[in-house]
């Protein structure tokens, strides 16, 4: 109903409703996301929710969601800890090698087993701490089967401006993934048509 209402990709003219009183933790598929604060020619784009996936592992959940516009996606990812929501957004996936980022696999696996936040690795000028490595799963559309397992890498960039998340699934090279942390209050949820609502 949304994308007849007002079109994929149209530009923001009038509020489509009223935001949902909720965040970015209670998006599903089919509801609508307006993204503000993180690149301005995105900023008057209506993005239609399109996947849901959920991640976990050492105790951590955090989920991505998959948004487009008729000529956009953009992947935001949020996870909540004691300390409140934490939200981050990129609207590019394609991932980077381990040597484009001045990274060995060795080193990687140092980091793995020392565990020592002192350690870092320095991208286009920006040094990125390391947080935390451990194993993971991913389960795409947020189904309750099975994940499928990977080990993970995350790092801080020293001026708390964005993340860089190192992923290794079986059979597929280091993957190395930026994106920019920005405020969960500049993601504005609008309801949408859910799936479960069109099959009633």
């Amino acid at each position: 109903m949304l994308r007849s209402l007002f079109g994929r990709g149209k530009r923001r003219q009038a509020s489509p409703s009223t935001p949902i009183e909720s965040t970015v933790r209670d998006a599903r598929v089919g509801d609508v996301v307006v993204v503000q604060g993180f690149a301005l020619e995105y900023d008057d784009c209506y993005f239609v929710i399109e996947n849901v996936h959920r991640y976990g592992g050492s105790g951590i959940v955090w989920y991505e969601l998959v948004v487009a516009d008729s000529e956009n996606r953009l992947w935001i990812e949020w996870s909540e800890d004691d300390s409140g929501l934490h939200v981050t957004a990129t609207d590019n996936r394609r991932p980077a090698g381990l040597e484009s980022i001045g990274l060995a696999e060795s080193e990687l696996m140092d980091m793995d087993s020392s565990r020592s936040i002192d350690r870092s690795v320095e991208v286009d000028g920006l040094r990125y701490l390391y947080r935390n490595s451990f194993e993971a799963f991913f389960f795409r559309d947020n189904r309750p089967s099975n994940g499928e397992g990977f080990y993970f890498w995350e790092f801080l960039a020293e001026d708390e401006s964005k993340v860089l998340s190192i992923t290794k699934f079986e059979g597929v090279p280091f993957e190395a993934h930026f994106a920019e942390i920005i405020s969960s209050q500049n993601v504005l949820l609008y309801p949408g048509e859910r799936p479960e609502q069109r099959s009633r």
